[in-house]
């Protein structure tokens, strides 16, 4: 037990040094594979950190820690939700089919404002990615991912999380995303699992669980 205890010592020392990307990479390899000999309880708070984690290092960091998730059925998919804009094609449906058959919490989408969404594609404002942001009640870095994408499911995913109809997000798509977006993808993409992953990236403001699981 006191390995364990001082394993955790040292990941809240990473964190406390804000060396995000050494500590993701850490925490994946605990998170995937939790030695035999340490306490359950150990295991909230370090999944809490990782979370953390997760929200304050680089893109590519989370790419490369993407590729190493999939198939794994003992990773949180709280944790499989923060890295779905990073991940590949085949762990990003894995990730929307965990969240669909997840029916804990099925509750309503707060709906976006379409109205305001559509006036904004009308004004041709100049930092959309804010205006979406800000409509769809997430961090502009996060809409800013989302309309990048070249494969337009991000946006689909945040459409119908928000409840914004298809079109909606066609119009987004063919003035806000990269050209050739396949504009069908927004009918692939299931609607519970849509509401679920846009709440997650809806809570992204929280405070960060550092003194949570320092107190472990």
């Amino acid at each position: 037990m006191t390995g364990a205890k001082e394993r955790l010592a040292q990941l809240l020392a990473l964190a406390a040094e804000r060396r995000w990307e050494a500590l993701v990479h850490e925490l994946s390899c605990l998170v995937r594979d939790w030695p035999g000999d340490y306490p359950q309880s150990m295991r909230s708070p370090v999944l809490a950190l990782f979370a953390w984690a997760l929200r304050e290092c680089d893109g590519e960091t989370r790419a490369a820690v993407a590729t190493e998730m999939g198939g794994h059925p003992e990773v949180p998919l709280h944790l499989l939700n923060e890295l779905y804009l990073a991940a590949p094609a085949p762990l990003r449906r894995e990730i929307l089919m965990r969240n669909q058959l997840e029916r804990e919490d099925d509750e309503p989408s707060v709906p976006a404002d379409a109205a305001s969404l559509l006036s904004a594609l009308r004004s041709g404002g100049r930092d959309f990615a804010a205006m979406l942001g800000s409509v769809c009640a997430i961090p502009h870095d996060i809409a800013q991912a989302i309309l990048s994408d070249a494969s337009g499911e991000p946006l689909a995913v945040l459409c119908r999380g928000a409840a914004l109809d298809r079109a909606v997000f066609s119009a987004v798509a063919l003035l806000h995303a990269p050209q050739s977006l396949p504009l069908d993808v927004y009918d692939t993409v299931p609607e519970h699992a849509a509401r679920r992953l846009t709440g997650q990236w809806r809570s992204h403001h929280d405070a960060p669980p550092l003194q949570a699981a320092a107190a472990e």
